[in-house]
Formats: C-alpha cells, sequence, structure tokens
C-alpha cells in the first residue's frame, strides 16, 4: 500500500468512525487550506510514517521536520527576541528561572518548545512563559530551576500518578508517535479512586507529560490521546475547575496533542465530552473527534484510525490495568535516582529514550506497525 494511499484510507476511517463536534465543523471551515491540511496531517500521522533513517542511524525527515543547522540557529535567536518582547506580567516566573539557572533553560529545552510549535518562535515563546507560570503554581519557586522528579510529589500525588488513570502506552500509533490514555476523563469514579485533591491530577499530569516530552520522538512527531470514558459514572460528578487547568497545561507543556478521541458510550460522557471541547483552545478542537460505542464497537474504531487500540490498558469490562503502567512508574523512579550519579544528557540516545519507555524505541516501532492494520 503507498503513502498516500494509508493516508487516503486513514482520513475515510476518520470520518467514518469519529465524529466531529458541531462547532467543529463550522470552525474547521474556516481555516485557510494549509491549516486545514495541517489538522489532517496530524489525525493521520503523516509526517512520522515518512519519517526515514540512514544506515549510519542518522534521522532524515520531510521537509516539515528537517532542521537544518542553520535554521535551528535562526529560530533560537528569533525565540529570545520574541520572549524579550513578552509583557513582564506574562514572564515572571520564565525571568525569574533564568535569574536561578541560564543552563537549565538551554539550547535543548529551548528546542522542545520551538519543535512543539512547529519553529514558530512567537508560540514558542508565549508557550514557554506559561510554562513556568503553570510550574511556579504548582511546585513551587524553589524548583522552577531544575526537572520533577517522584521525589518531588507528595504522598497523595504519587497515589494518583500510581492509580493508572494515566498512562503512556507500550505501543506507538500508524504514525510513530506515543499514545496518551486518559480513562475516565480522569475523574474519581470512586471516592478518591483518581485524586484526593485537584492538584494531584495536575500535578500527575504534569510530570508524565514532562518526562515524555524530553523524548526527541515526541518533540517532532507529537502525541496521540484516547480518553476512554466507558463505564461508570463519577460518583460526584466532574470537576470542571480541573478540566479548566487540564486545558491550560495542554498549553503550557512543550508536547503537541496531535489527535484527541474520547471514547463514550452513554449521554452523560456525551455531555462532558461536548463541554470540554468549548474548554479547550482551537488547535486541539480541530483534532478533536469523538469515538461511540461499547468497548468491543470502540477498539475496532481505534484501530481503525491508527490507535494501537490492543495495547489500551483496560479489560472488557472496561475495568483499568496497571501493571504495565506500574513497571514503567518504577522504572522511572529508578532512573532519576541513578541521575544523580550520571546526568541524562550525558548518555547515549537509546539510553535516554529507554527512560521514556519501558522497552527501546525500536521495539516499540515494531509492536506498533504489527499490532494493528488500517482498514
Amino acid at each position: 500500500m503507498t503513502e498516500s494511499s494509508i493516508t487516503k484510507k486513514l482520513i475515510n476511517n476518520i470520518l467514518e468512525w469519529a465524529t466531529e463536534l458541531q462547532h467543529t465543523a463550522r470552525e474547521f471551515a474556516k481555516l485557510p487550506s494549509y491549516e486545514q491540511g495541517n489538522v489532517w496531517n496530524d489525525l493521520t500521522g503523516d509526517e512520522g510514517r515518512r519519517r526515514t533513517f540512514g544506515t549510519d542511524g542518522k534521522e532524515y525527515f520531510t521537509k516539515g521536520l528537517y532542521e537544518p543547522d542553520d535554521l535551528v540557529e535562526k529560530a533560537l535567536k528569533d525565540l529570545d527576541e520574541e520572549i524579550e518582547k513578552l509583557p513582564s506580567a506574562q514572564k515572571g516566573a520564565l525571568e525569574k528561572t533564568l535569574q536561578m539557572s541560564k543552563d537549565y533553560v538551554g539550547t535543548n529545552f529551548r528546542l522542545k518548545f520551538l519543535r512543539t510549535e512547529k519553529f514558530d518562535a512567537l508560540l514558542a515563546a508565549v508557550r514557554m512563559a506559561l510554562y513556568f507560570e503553570e510550574k511556579l503554581e504548582l511546585f513551587g519557586e524553589e524548583k522552577l530551576a531544575r526537572e520533577i522528579v517522584q521525589s518531588d510529589l507528595d504522598k497523595d500525588d504519587m497515589i494518583t500518578l500510581s492509580s493508572g488513570y494515566l498512562q503512556v502506552l507500550n505501543a506507538l500509533d500508524f504514525g510513530e508517535r506515543k499514545v496518551v490514555f486518559y480513562y475516565k476523563a480522569l475523574s474519581n469514579i470512586d471516592e478518591h479512586d483518581c485524586y484526593k485533591h485537584r492538584e494531584n491530577i495536575l500535578r500527575s499530569f504534569w510530570y508524565v507529560m514532562n518526562v515524555i516530552s524530553a523524548s526527541e520522538d515526541v518533540q517532532k512527531l507529537g502525541v496521540a490521546n484516547v480518553v476512554y470514558n466507558l463505564g461508570g459514572i463519577p460518583h460526584s460528578g466532574i470537576d470542571y475547575e480541573k478540566s479548566r487547568r487540564l486545558a491550560k497545561l495542554f498549553r503550557a507543556i512543550p508536547v503537541r496533542f496531535c489527535t484527541f478521541y474520547p471514547c463514550i458510550d452513554t449521554k452523560f460522557w456525551e455531555v462532558v465530552v461536548e463541554t470540554f471541547s468549548v474548554i479547550i483552545n482551537r488547535f486541539l478542537l480541530m483534532r478533536f473527534r469523538i469515538i461511540k460505542g461499547d468497548h468491543e464497537e470502540v477498539l475496532l474504531k481505534l484501530k481503525a484510525v491508527g490507535i494501537p487500540a490492543d495495547s489500551l490498558p483496560v479489560t472488557e469490562d472496561s475495568e483499568l490495568l496497571v501493571d504495565d503502567h506500574l513497571k514503567w512508574v518504577a522504572n522511572l523512579k529508578r532512573v532519576e535516582e541513578e541521575e544523580t550519579r550520571e546526568p541524562l544528557s550525558k548518555r547515549s540516545r537509546s539510553e535516554r529514550e529507554s527512560y521514556y519507555d519501558p522497552e527501546s524505541i525500536s521495539k516499540l516501532c515494531k509492536n506498533s506497525v504489527s499490532c494493528y492494520t488500517v482498514g
């Protein structure tokens, strides 16, 4: 099957199996043709499938992902200039971080934001400023100029992290992107089974997203998202303030959320999803598609749109599975403890990538292709 035919098949499957909200369709129709094309590129994962590697292991990307040295050098300079132009009230936390440690906000760190925003320096500057404002609010000033690790999370944060309501799948989607899994919209189905305090889920979300944002593949390709809302209804309803805060973190974390598939089976969850779609920004709204049906139907439809549905950590009865996730969390803790002896930045790329997944990236790529087919 040729690349163009794969893309066409994916587009047809998305149109057939994933429901587009009415206001999404209206907003999409207003976009210029090139932006509509960008939306479909993200939904189908074109860039990841077209990427190739040379015999020397060097990456060779499509035009949109190619990063010649002169482009990177100019983008970094432009980013500094755009940060300088931002209002002081918007970048207070960023300026405070720079005063504490300019090394922390170095080239590799700034590249994460540039890649997330496709090298748009202004958007990268805005995201970077918001990143530190949110980090300041969640973790305090003393942690601004260093990475957040598990020892920075309190007991309730760790319970939330270990609950498995937020996981990163071991298989990639059809665009070779990581897939982030959200169980029951990160809500408490029973009392405190996801989080005790709102800050617990916000800090856990920050931690997980910040971990995967260090992966070069995530920086260049973005991530796919699946929200599994089948089965039980939250005992105390939906915390929409939590949803609003999460939507803000989506705009701050240096990760591009390329696709967003809420999976629902009841009218209650449909209302929840529609409400959340009003909270998120336009970028994410354009990539928002709803999957409806029972568990079996949802898995089939997710496979059709390029998601490795067999890797979803849920049973046929929609019960959550957490064993693989707990191993991943434990592996992260182990590497974080080792990091005090040997900084991750000094290790090989293969060693760095193994930090973000229990298995190597090459093995994950093979799994992601073999575990499902498009159609």
